[in-house]
């Protein structure tokens, strides 16, 4: 599944594949960076890598029970579900993160080193991700010709009228032959075509699900390049700055120890322009 199709825009202005602002119609607004804004963001963020991890631990256990008794329609319908679930939360996750990184690159650089350790826990939880699903992938497939032996086996022997003539001979006649054919072929069912159908549609719907994880990753790992050349790529504008104080302290704290900001009342002072 190509990555652009899943990963959706949305929020201010024109934007570009990861929800950022585009170059395109850029006009200066009055407005402030509110650091409860970037806390959101992150809290966020922080929230979906843990959903990732934890859709990875159980599509692992649901991965030792295919091929198994266990192994049923509706544990391939319920791999089915949670990849495309995960696959909306990652792509969900990089549009915040180029997000706080446009927030970031002109406003608060000191909350930069939390924007890093953030990319880096998410692009872990990206590559486990990866790595489960091609395995679940890999088993469904090597199953499928299993499933299709246990209801279709196959004549050792060649058809009578396929025989030589000398053949013919030794093996005896068209109707003694037949007569060995009919006994040797199976009993298939209408069911057991229905389930190896159904066997293989369900591998296809994994196999579209699968991400381009290593091309995700090096978008992540690439955006702060791309915010160094977005900077010269710009008029000059006055810069959005952060609230003083930086991050406010949160009640329920997040993983990234986010730090504690100053009075809402300085805050509410600020108006600088920002680039949207």
């Amino acid at each position: 599944m190509s990555y652009g199709s899943i990963a959706g825009g949305g929020g201010l202005g024109s934007r570009g594949p990861f929800g950022g602002p585009s170059r395109q119609g850029y006009q200066p607004l009055a407005t402030q960076v509110d650091p409860r804004d970037l806390q959101e963001l992150f809290q966020e963020t922080s929230a979906n890598v843990f959903r990732i991890n934890s859709s990875v631990t159980s599509l692992e256990r649901s991965l030792q029970s295919l091929g198994t008794p266990s192994d049923t329609q509706e544990l391939r319908d319920s791999l089915h579900t949670a990849q495309q679930e995960t696959n909306k939360t990652i792509a969900a996750s990089a549009t915040t993160v180029k997000q706080m990184a446009e927030l970031l690159r002109s406003s608060c650089p000191q909350e930069r080193p939390q924007l890093d350790r953030l990319k880096t826990q998410l692009s872990d939880a990206i590559q486990r991700y990866g790595v489960v699903q091609k395995k679940i992938a890999e088993k469904s497939r090597a199953l499928l010709p299993m499933a299709q032996r246990g209801s279709k086996q196959q004549s050792p022997q060649a058809p009578f009228a396929e025989l030589a003539d000398d053949e013919k001979i030794f093996n005896g006649s068209d109707n003694m032959w037949q007569g060995q054919e009919q006994a040797l072929l199976p009993d298939i069912t209408e069911e057991d075509l229905e389930a190896i159908r159904l066997r293989e549609e369900a591998i296809l719907q994994m196999e579209s699900n699968l991400l381009d994880v290593n091309q995700i990753i090096k978008d992540l790992a690439s955006m702060v390049s791309e915010q160094g050349e977005a900077v010269g790529g710009y008029p000059p504008q006055p810069r959005a700055t952060c609230c003083p104080g930086g991050l406010p302290a949160s009640p329920q704290s997040s993983p990234l120890h986010l730090r504690v900001g100053g009075a809402a009342s300085k805050r509410s002072q600020a108006q600088v322009g920002v680039q949207v």
